[in-house]
């Protein structure tokens, strides 16, 4: 049986995993996430403020924010994948090829399961590149 070697490359609002059977096989794209809502400004995704002051003063108390629950959100999203696809034995191994800081979002909510089979761990933001650039870079600089 051939081994599943996974690559997620991710940032805050989107997310792709890629997987590879051997290191001389072309990269294949098995799904995709949009989460647009990590990008939005607050005013767009609610009505009022979120948190509220200390004893009546404004300022004095942390305002939750929305921005950071939404890309908590969509890294249980992605960990609950993770997740699912290690005890079922889909993938043997993966590489993390995600932005800062979402990428300590997401090591927050991987379990031990998922951690045993990461390999890689990179911090960068390579979304935007289509299929045949990301291959490229991924065989030249990661030897993923």
């Amino acid at each position: 049986m051939a081994q599943k070697h996974w690559i997620l490359v991710a940032n805050a609002s989107q997310a792709r995993v890629f997987e590879r059977t051997s290191f001389t096989e072309p990269l294949l794209e098995l799904t995709d996430w949009q989460h647009p809502e990590s990008r939005m400004q607050a005013s767009e995704t609610e009505r009022s403020p979120l948190g509220q002051s200390l004893a009546g003063r404004s300022g004095l108390a942390p305002r939750a924010d929305l921005k950071h629950l939404h890309r908590s959100e969509f890294a249980k999203t992605l960990a609950t994948y993770f997740h699912e696809a290690a005890l079922t034995h889909r993938v043997n191994s993966l590489a993390l090829v995600v932005s800062n800081p979402f990428m300590g979002e997401l090591l927050a909510h991987l379990d031990a399961p998922v951690e045993k089979i990461i390999d890689a761990k990179h911090v960068l933001d390579l979304t935007s590149l289509n299929v045949k650039e990301l291959d490229n870079r991924l065989r030249t600089e990661f030897r993923l």
